[in-house]
């Protein structure tokens, strides 16, 4: 297969990451979908465009490694694409500064801009190279690329590069590059009505040698997971020094984050997981998950099951704005001025004594309205919510634009 490139000034269209995410989500049958791409140009030469939807597709599949070879092709020669469903009565054009990578290496904003007032054009960066000086038209800019070590050489170059550029960005890569997870520990340490637990960044000879004594601020127990994988992959809670040791016989990676255990059930004892996006600094609820044990996610805790805890769930959004919202509206804003982005997924709960504790924090989580209307129909006018939150965001940046 040959990818088509479409020029550097002339973008590329695609059908976009949020389309054949709720296609994998809807249990689309995603191999015909990609035989039907394939269909569409019989010299087996397809646009870049096309040939990018079938790297999103392959990842989709799980097939990661064919996927970002195929990246790696198609940006030799094209770096300008757009969505297919760009509108031409588009008011707002954005341009999406993003990398090659998995599902997790760039926010996804097709989900929150998914409206006709606002055109999409995504620029492929590539570490290493020069960052270019004369962008693409636009009105607003947003930094899709999110936080991953093998991101960090390039958010500090667009960082930089940005310096020069004069259309109003949200979500500057400098504040980005705070939410690592030892940087968030870090930018929240001591900040009142927040626990950020304690975070060590170790390789695999210090962790081994930090057994018997963890380091400093780092007690047992604690969570161990391999730098740079999220939903609980390879994460493995360690209440002693043979459990350490144990973990990393047969633990494959060479660096990992050590991270202090919180107990965070409630007085039933289940624990509560919250996602909460921050727009301009106000909350707003994506999701609540229960489960009788601490590592929640929201597809292992049975929440299409337990009637009990959608009901839960949609309790805690018709009063997240007057009771936890309100809570830690002193926190909320102390995350926001200390961070400085204009839009940042927390997963978070309440400690035991109350305060607000994060598990996480960055721009790469998916925020979505693709639960099924029948079992969440609280859901989809929460999240339109949201996406009316950060359209607006988006709208009011680009009427103050310099001229």
């Amino acid at each position: 297969m040959q990818a088509r490139a479409a020029g550097i000034d002339n973008p590329s269209p695609m059908i976009g990451p949020a389309r054949l995410i709720r296609a994998a989500f809807e249990a689309s049958d995603m191999a015909a979908l990609a035989q039907e791409i394939l269909a569409r140009s019989p010299d087996g030469v397809i646009d870049a465009g096309a040939a990018m939807d079938l790297a999103t597709i392959l990842l989709l599949m799980h097939r990661t490694d064919e996927a970002l070879q195929l990246q790696t092709d198609i940006l030799q020669g094209q770096r300008l694409f757009s969505l297919r469903s760009n509108p031409d009565q588009a008011r707002v054009r954005v341009l999406i500064l993003v990398t090659a990578g998995d599902l997790m290496a760039n926010t996804p904003i097709d989900f929150l801009l998914n409206d006709d007032d606002f055109s999409l054009t995504y620029l492929f960066l590539c570490p290493g190279e020069d960052m270019p000086r004369d962008l693409p038209e636009h009105d607003v800019l947003i930094t899709g690329i999110a936080y991953s070590s093998g991101a960090e050489p390039l958010l500090e170059a667009v960082a930089a590069a940005a310096e020069g550029w004069s259309r109003p960005i949200v979500n500057h890569p400098r504040a980005v590059l705070k939410t690592s997870r030892h940087g968030i520990a870090d930018a929240l340490r001591g900040a009142e009505g927040i626990l950020a637990p304690a975070v060590a960044l170790l390789d695999r000879a210090a962790l081994s040698a930090s057994a018997s004594r963890l380091p400093e601020g780092l007690d047992y127990p604690v969570l161990v997971r391999p730098l740079d994988t999220h939903a609980g992959n390879d994460l493995q809670k360690v209440d002693r020094a043979e459990d350490l040791t144990r973990y990393l016989d047969h633990a494959t990676a060479e660096r990992f984050y050590v991270t202090q255990f919180c107990d965070y059930r409630g007085p039933d004892g289940l624990f509560r997981k919250l996602r909460v996006v921050l727009i301009d600094g106000v909350p707003f609820l994506c999701h609540l998950a229960i489960r009788d044990h601490w590592m929640i996610h929201y597809l292992n805790a049975g929440m299409l099951e337990d009637a009990e805890k959608r009901t839960a769930e949609a309790t805690a959004m018709a009063t997240f704005d007057a009771a936890f919202a309100q809570r830690h509206r002193a926190a909320f804003a102390e995350i926001h001025r200390r961070i400085g982005l204009d839009y940042l997924i927390l997963d978070c709960a309440e400690s035991t004594d109350g305060r607000l504790l994060i598990f996480e924090a960055d721009t790469g989580m998916v925020v979505h309205d693709m639960d099924p209307v029948d079992l969440f129909p609280y859901k989809l006018p929460q999240m339109r919510r949201v996406f009316s939150a950060f359209q607006q965001a988006v709208r009011g940046r680009a009427q103050t634009r310099p001229a």
